[in-house]
């Protein structure tokens, strides 16, 4: 059985990927046949959890700066700037210390939700395909 450890590198920001995305994300793609691949985020982040973020954040934005997003204007933080926070912090997400993601992309698909334009790595993709692999999700959020 081989450990690999996912950390996200996301700087000073709060971080949004729960365990259990990045659990729903390898079992995707897992069962996923190449690389590439296109994943609703309703798919690995429920809409319950969703709605919990957002009240998070939108209730600690001007409290503390974890929480400001540099990327996100608008007030309140809304569900498509939650889902650019998850996609830019999955983009920061590695593997043993090395990237997981050649490409991280939000995407509006076709019937209006949202979703992540994915690229793995061969290194993970290859450690996703592994049955037997434990990951250990490692968060090194620094509170100030």
């Amino acid at each position: 059985m081989k450990e690999y450890r996912i950390r996200i590198n996301g700087g000073m920001d709060f971080v949004v990927v729960f365990p259990e995305v990045i659990a729903s994300l390898i079992s995707k793609i897992r069962d996923h046949e190449e690389e590439e691949l296109v994943v609703g985020i309703e798919e690995v982040m429920p809409k319950q959890m969703a709605e919990y973020l957002l009240r998070v954040l939108n209730t600690n934005r001007f409290t503390d700066r974890q929480f400001r997003f540099r990327q996100i204007l608008e007030d309140p933080i809304t569900k498509e700037g939650l889902y650019q926070v998850l996609g830019e912090q999955l983009r920061s997400m590695d593997i043993d210390d090395e990237k997981c993601f050649d490409k991280m992309e939000l995407i509006e698909m076709l019937s209006g939700d949202f979703g992540l334009e994915i690229v793995c790595t061969p290194l993970f993709m290859w450690a996703c395909k592994d049955t037997e692999a434990v990951f250990l999700y490692i968060n090194l959020m620094l509170l100030l």
